[in-house]
């Protein structure tokens, strides 16, 4: 898949190994902190989904998609879309939309019920137009950032 941007560069969306997420959502998500510490449970998983977002053949944004129980149910239709990650100067070119509809997409064909999320709140406003909903209050995880967190879900049809 080719997103065109409005200089006609074009991003390339492609499934791409665990291993090659973890740099992008160290620089993207955990700027300051210790490498490798966005490696996470699941992501070896023969069913979770990682797919890179190229520009220039070069890997700029990153998702994950892994089969996960959402916390306070005990469904194991869910899955759980993180590590959602661009790079600083590739935002705002709808790459993270895109991915996030894979994801959602793909976790539709495999039979889940429901996508959800941990999304920073500044980054809750995308995944309403993705049609995620807020399902908790706010909250930190400080290992990962000092940003406020909130989780989110989006059934699936």
């Amino acid at each position: 898949m080719c997103l065109k941007s409005a200089n006609d560069n074009a991003a390339e969306i492609r499934r791409i190994a665990a291993c090659d997420t973890i740099s992008l959502r160290d620089a993207a998500l955990r700027p300051g902190l210790a490498p490798g510490g966005s490696h996470y449970s699941g992501d070896e998983a023969p069913e979770t989904l990682h797919l890179g977002a190229f520009w220039d053949n070069t890997l700029v944004a990153v998702a994950t998609l892994c089969r996960e129980v959402m916390p306070g149910t005990q469904s194991t239709t869910t899955w759980r879309l993180r590590g959602m990650a661009t790079l600083p100067e590739y935002r705002g070119r709808g790459l993270g939309r895109q991915l996030a509809q894979r994801c959602t997409a793909y976790a539709a064909k495999q039979g889940g019920t429901c996508v959800w999320c941990t999304s920073r709140v500044a980054t809750v406003a995308l995944y309403r137009t993705l049609g995620f909903t807020e399902c908790s209050d706010t909250f930190s995880l400080p290992e990962f950032s000092d940003a406020l967190y909130i989780r989110m879900r989006r059934p699936l049809p």
